[in-house]
């Protein structure tokens, strides 16, 4: 798997207490050691008419990143989970749904970058 990629995963909620399965952009395999290695993700959803937070990426062309319905990456839901939790990938984003991710995830750790 690479980063771009766009993986099925069980996805923690923001409670933590609970995970969905769900789609999810892989941002980076962050660390490796001898038993575990560690991804980083960002949350997909289907739920596109909530345009609701900085970094919200109406995905053009969803089905080519292997989602079954109209998908909004979410850039300020990310998440670093155990590889294991990835269930399989599933397609890759476009250049152009690429490029919107970039640039939304800047938008989002703007402060960081800084």
């Amino acid at each position: 798997m690479k980063p771009g990629e766009v993986v099925l995963v069980r996805f923690p909620f923001t409670e933590v207490a609970a995970a969905k399965k769900r789609p999810a952009l892989l941002l980076s395999r962050t660390a490796r050691a001898p038993r575990y290695a560690l991804v980083t993700l960002a949350m997909i959803t289907s739920q596109v008419e909530a345009l609701d937070f900085q970094g919200d990426v109406l995905l053009a062309d969803w089905e080519e990143a292997g989602l079954l319905h109209p998908s909004l990456l979410r850039m300020a839901k990310v998440a670093t989970v155990d590889e294991e939790l990835i269930d399989k990938p599933i397609g890759r984003l476009s250049r152009a749904d690429r490029a919107r991710a970039v640039t939304a995830f800047r938008r989002v750790f703007a402060d960081w970058l800084r």
